[in-house]
């Protein structure tokens, strides 16, 4: 889960493996934004010495430097305005291809329960735009290398991208997925959209995935059949997800693309940010950021252009079996 300091307007989040949330907080946020600024802190400072243990921060030369992508307001506005152009490519790729998977979707036993346009936002916004295209970025490698180690005690092969800005909650991304495994093999419950609604957690959200978690326990669902029911949920099996995925490849090989086309471009971006100057081997954790903004501007293209829709709630959820399972 992202950490949020909305008094201040400091929003952080990490993506792969490790915990850094167990040492964070929103003190500790603002004194790494203050670094960012050009504040020189002495060490040793006792805030500031667990960051260290976790690989997050270096002393050099007596004081702390961030070892992990920061933007300040300025920063973190110019490149959501950019990520904003990219968005609207990324959509553009999947509004040209939509006829194709509209005919796919067809295919699949959910259609016969739900339509396309109630399935998008999850099958294309989380699925594709989202976790798909994630994973094909890691598999390719040229924009968003492995994520750097960072090992604490607590965590000793931790690896993950970090980043930490400063403006609305909204600029880390405004969609994200949480994945509950469930106890068969293969099925996951999973929700996706707003983890927040504006300083809020998104109670809807928490109030499913609690409830979903409690009648597993209770034993209340014997089947993943059975629990989608008790909870209205769609549910996606292995004949389904498996022709899914097929699509997945073929729209996030278009993807992809975009970004490739776009690269001499996002490293001159980077360049040109503190934090690049300051760290150039921080772009792989800037990218994964940028990744989450601009296709989160995508998914809003796609409302915007009637062929897809976020429910009220501003999150969906379905039981999805994945036989396999992707780098995020």
């Amino acid at each position: 889960m992202p950490l949020h300091d909305h008094r201040r307007g400091l929003h952080a989040a990490m993506a792969g493996t490790g915990d850094p949330y167990a040492i964070l907080t929103v003190e500790r946020l603002a004194l790494c934004m203050g670094l960012h600024g050009g504040e020189r802190i002495a060490a040793p400072h006792p805030e500031l010495e667990p960051l260290v243990a976790a690989s997050l921060l270096t002393v050099h030369n007596g004081t702390y430097r961030p070892n992990f992508f920061i933007a300040d307001r300025e920063e973190t506005a110019l490149i959501d305005q950019h990520a904003r152009g990219i968005g609207a490519q990324l959509a553009e790729r999947l509004l040209v291809r939509w006829l194709t998977i509209a005919a796919a979707y067809a295919t699949l036993a959910i259609s016969r329960e739900r339509s396309l346009a109630e399935m998008a936002f999850l099958l294309i916004g989380d699925r594709v735009l989202d976790v798909g295209l994630l994973d094909a970025l890691a598999a390719d490698g040229a924009l968003m290398p492995p994520a750097p180690a960072r090992p604490d005690p607590a965590n000793p092969e931790a690896r993950y991208y970090f980043w930490l800005i400063a403006g609305a909650a909204a600029h880390l991304g405004r969609y994200g997925q949480r994945a509950i495994p469930l106890p068969w093999p293969g099925w996951s419950l999973i929700t996706f959209g707003q983890y927040h609604l504006g300083a809020s957690s998104n109670a809807a959200r928490d109030e499913l995935e609690a409830g979903a978690r409690q009648s597993l326990l209770a034993g209340e669902a014997q089947t993943p059949a059975a629990l989608a029911r008790s909870f209205a949920l769609p549910s996606l099996g292995p004949e389904d997800t498996g022709r899914w995925m097929a699509v997945e490849r073929d729209c996030t090989a278009d993807l992809l693309a975009v970004y490739h086309e776009a690269a001499t471009d996002l490293r001159a971006l980077h360049a040109g940010l503190r934090a690049g100057a300051g760290a150039p081997s921080s772009f792989g954790e800037f990218f994964c950021w940028y990744d989450h903004v601009a296709y989160a501007h995508a998914i809003d293209a796609l409302i915007a252009a009637g062929v897809l829709s976020i429910p009220a709630a501003r999150f969906a959820a379905m039981l999805w079996h994945d036989a396999g399972g992707g780098a995020f």
